[in-house]
């Protein structure tokens, strides 16, 4: 009678080969769907350059950061240890009659890669309001060139490497990357 290694061996050769090979294409497959369904491909612009993005022209404005030590942070109620950072962007939509509605967030790099990100300030519990003339989001029932204005709260200690991420559902997982 032969030991079982020697009358196994070829289903346990099999094993050895099938096994991470379908580990392989299973992850394969689920890391795929992830990346491709998330904003993940940034489409980078330098400070001070526009770009053409999802129907639309894009170039920021300008940036203004309010220190947490400010008269003007005291009356909008930032809390302790953060700023509000807020930009401007110049949204000129191609005039199809269906601009890009998009999400907003900031990100700060630390090495060349995403350190940190910040959702915009729009449900914080801080007295800011948008500037007149400006939107708070993407308005994707205009056609006109309008102003976007988005306000972060951010920790005091966050650097001066960021840039404005604008994701539009149609275009991911790409997405524009404006350097601040």
């Amino acid at each position: 009678m032969r030991p079982w290694l020697q009358r196994n061996r070829l289903g346990l050769a099999a094993v050895v080969v099938l096994l991470p090979a379908t580990v392989g294409i299973t992850f394969a497959t689920q890391w795929g769907d992830y990346f491709g369904s998330r904003p993940s491909a940034p489409t980078t612009v330098a400070s001070g350059d526009s770009a053409d993005f999802a129907g639309a022209g894009w170039s920021v404005e300008g940036t203004r950061r309010v220190a947490a030590a400010s008269a003007e942070a005291e009356q909008i109620g930032l809390p302790a240890g953060s700023d509000l950072l807020i930009t401007t962007v110049r949204v000129v939509p191609d005039g199809s009659g269906d601009a890009p509605q998009c999400t907003v967030r900031l990100e700060e790099f630390d090495g060349g890669s995403v350190a940190r990100t910040w959702g915009d300030a729009g449900y914080a519990a801080i007295s800011y309001s948008p500037a007149e003339g400006t939107e708070s989001y993407c308005a994707h029932d205009v056609d006109d060139p309008y102003l976007l204005e988005t306000a972060f709260v951010v920790p005091s200690d966050t650097g001066d490497d960021l840039a404005l991420a604008l994701v539009v559902v149609s275009e991911i997982p790409r997405y524009l990357s404006l350097r601040l």
